[in-house]
């Protein structure tokens, strides 16, 4: 029974092999089953969606392109709508509307209804059907994506069968500043002035790192104390600030107009290059000038005064006025015309004065100190014509601009000598004082010819005589 006997241990092995294969013969042949039937599905499918395909119209509708890009807030941003008809029947009337809305508005003039008419089956890809629509982006509007609705149907039926789509625009802000000049629009030569310079964003988003800078390609005009360039860390939307310079003109600079060249630089966070502002500004040297006016001389009641320019610009059309006042009259002209007074130069005017008796108000008088003033109010009395030692004089002139200004001064008056003494007896009495006779220069003309006549009429007398 050798020969013939299994060992029950390898039987057991045998069958368990077996049993394995049998398994995996099964789950091979069912999975390929099932993909068989998923293939049919797939293929059968395919087949209806062409077959369905080939008898409809498709219309795709997509954002070609926007230019800007990103639309910048506050300008107009242009729309390419590409319009296709994927299906294999013609798409006829084809209608495209916009639908806008915050931050777009359409542009005035323009219509938010296209007409696309007809596409062709299976006009796609580089044949498909191209609409523009322009919009204004608002300017306060931030930085982002934005939702613009499309909708599509055929004329006519708007409000029954239409597909609704919704592209997305991305907007960016828009970094600008202006340079609002203000302040100074003249300098007078040599006299140090603060002039400023206001920055304002007028853009619709923070500008950050500017630097500002100014100059004279001449040089008439400089910074004093400084350098013209100025920087601003920060400067946000709708804001604006001030840039203040000392600044000087040369004093021997010839009046006119000058050139300012401004600069203002900043970074573009939308490009990420930097941006440069440059503008120009006119600032005018010259304009005013100044007057010293002193007392010169008098004589029987005619007063001199001499008129120097002091300022730094030359003066046109010059006169010299003795306004009304009550200290003083004038006998004659109250004004004198001297023409033209360069920087530097002078000239002499005279007037027929005479003093007033008395003097109606102690405010009259400038010069007089408060205690003279409380001296003679404690008294009750006047202060008699004899201390009146001030006279007011106007200088009328035309600055360098063309515009006609007038300088007020205050004159003292030394009447010391004798004539002053008797105009001043003359002004309060009508007649000369009889122990003060002055003798004025025709006089003594006079009696130099008289003398003259005289000594030839003797020598005539005298020859006759010999004769």
């Amino acid at each position: 029974m050798t020969g013939n006997c299994v060992d029950l241990n390898e039987k057991k092995n045998i069958c368990a092999v077996n049993k394995t294969q049998d398994r995996k013969h099964a789950l091979f042949t069912k999975t390929g089953y099932i993909f068989s039937v998923m293939l049919i599905m797939v293929i059968s499918l395919a087949g209806a969606v062409f077959a369905d395909s080939a008898d409809s119209q498709i219309i795709s509708v997509s954002l070609i392109n926007q230019d800007a890009d990103p639309a910048i807030a506050g300008n107009i941003v242009e729309l390419r709508i590409g319009v296709e008809n994927k299906g294999g029947k013609s798409a006829e009337n084809v209608i495209l509307e916009l639908v806008p809305q915050y931050p777009f508005e359409m542009v005035p003039g323009e219509s938010p209804i296209q007409e696309v008419g007809t596409i062709k089956p299976y006009q796609d890809g580089s044949d498909m059907k191209i609409v523009k629509f322009r919009l204004r982006v608002d300017r306060d509007a931030y930085e982002g994506e934005y939702g613009l609705e499309i909708w599509e149907y055929e004329e006519g039926k708007r409000d029954k069968i239409r597909v609704e789509k919704t592209i997305t625009i991305d907007v960016a802000n828009r970094e600008c500043a202006e340079i609002i000049y203000i302040d100074k629009v003249e300098l007078v030569p040599g006299r140090q002035t603060t002039m400023k310079f206001t920055i304002n964003n007028v853009g619709s988003a923070p500008l950050r790192d500017l630097t500002f800078s100014w100059e004279n390609e001449d040089d008439v005009i400089l910074p004093v104390g400084s350098d013209n360039t100025k920087y601003i860390k920060y400067l946000d939307v709708g804001e604006k600030t001030e840039l203040s310079y000392d600044v000087i003109a040369d004093s021997n600079a010839e009046p006119g107009l000058y050139k300012l060249q401004l600069s203002l630089k900043y970074d573009d966070s939308t490009t990420g290059v930097e941006r440069e502002i440059a503008t120009i500004a006119g600032m005018y040297v010259g304009g005013e000038t100044d007057f010293d006016v002193a007392f010169s001389e008098s004589s029987m009641g005619e007063y001199s005064f001499s008129i120097a320019n002091i300022g730094s610009n030359p003066a046109y059309s010059v006169s010299v006025i003795v306004p009304e006042q009550k200290n003083w009259k004038v006998s004659g002209s109250n004004s004198a015309i001297i023409g033209n007074l360069n920087k530097g130069d002078y000239t002499v005017a005279s007037f027929n004065l005479q003093q007033s008796r008395v003097m109606s108000s102690l405010e009259q008088d400038s010069k007089i100190t408060d205690e003279r003033k409380a001296k003679y109010l404690s008294g009750n009395r006047t202060i008699p014509d004899r201390q009146i030692k001030t006279i007011e004089i106007e200088i009328a002139y035309t600055d360098t601009m063309g515009n006609r200004k007038t300088v007020s001064n205050v004159v003292s008056i030394n009447a010391n000598s004798e004539t002053d003494a008797n105009s001043a007896r003359l002004s309060r009495t009508g007649k000369a004082n009889p122990t003060q006779k002055a003798i004025t220069t025709t006089q003594w003309i006079a009696l130099g010819l008289g003398l003259i006549i005289v000594i030839v009429l003797y020598r005539r007398h005298r020859k006759k005589k010999l004769k």
